[in-house]
């Protein structure tokens, strides 16, 4: 207790806030865990969009049927039923969903920022547009030439843009 019976003051949260080195890596963990969930939503719309895709198809009659048709999204680079267009159909639209909650959740969450959406979030779209681009280029290449599935294809393909769409929304789209 201080003089005046009170207890002292705490540390101010300006000196418990990480800074320089601490506070970008601080930023980067952040940065990961919304993108994890942006992977869960955009594996999640990817995989639904192929589901609709195949019962559209009439590939789908049973829960059975939805228990195989993932499995072989999974396992098999050719699924029966899924042409190559619902397949890019389907990595487009996890793509624009997935973009659109990470942005959300990093602008209240990672960089925690307080300027104009109007402003933030067409840049965010453009460095998104880039990344995705880089990814579709991976995807093509796991997916196409190394006959890898599709949602193994599309998981080593987010990975591989992550640390370029941190880096670019750090230093442009939140700055």
């Amino acid at each position: 207790m201080g003089p005046t019976g009170e207890a002292p003051p705490g540390p101010s949260a300006a000196t418990i806030a990480p800074t320089g080195a601490a506070h970008t890596l601080w930023q980067f963990i952040r940065f990961c865990l919304v993108g994890a969930s942006g992977v869960v939503v955009n594996l999640a719309v990817f995989t639904l969009t192929l589901l609709v895709a195949l019962w559209l198809g009439g590939h789908l009659a049973s829960i059975s049927d939805v228990t195989h048709a993932i499995h072989e999204l999974v396992t098999r680079k050719d699924t029966a039923g899924v042409s190559h267009a619902a397949v890019y159909l389907a990595n487009a639209l996890g793509f624009v969903v997935s973009v659109l909650t990470n942005y959300y959740l990093n602008r209240r969450w990672t960089f925690r920022s307080t300027k104009d959406v109007a402003g933030e979030l067409p840049k965010f779209f453009t460095v998104s547009v880039v990344a995705y681009c880089g990814q579709l280029a991976v995807f093509w290449l796991f997916h196409t030439k190394a006959h890898v599935a599709p949602i193994p294809s599309q998981l080593v393909a987010i990975a591989f843009v992550m640390p370029i769409n941190f880096i670019a929304n750090k230093l442009w789209s939140f700055r």
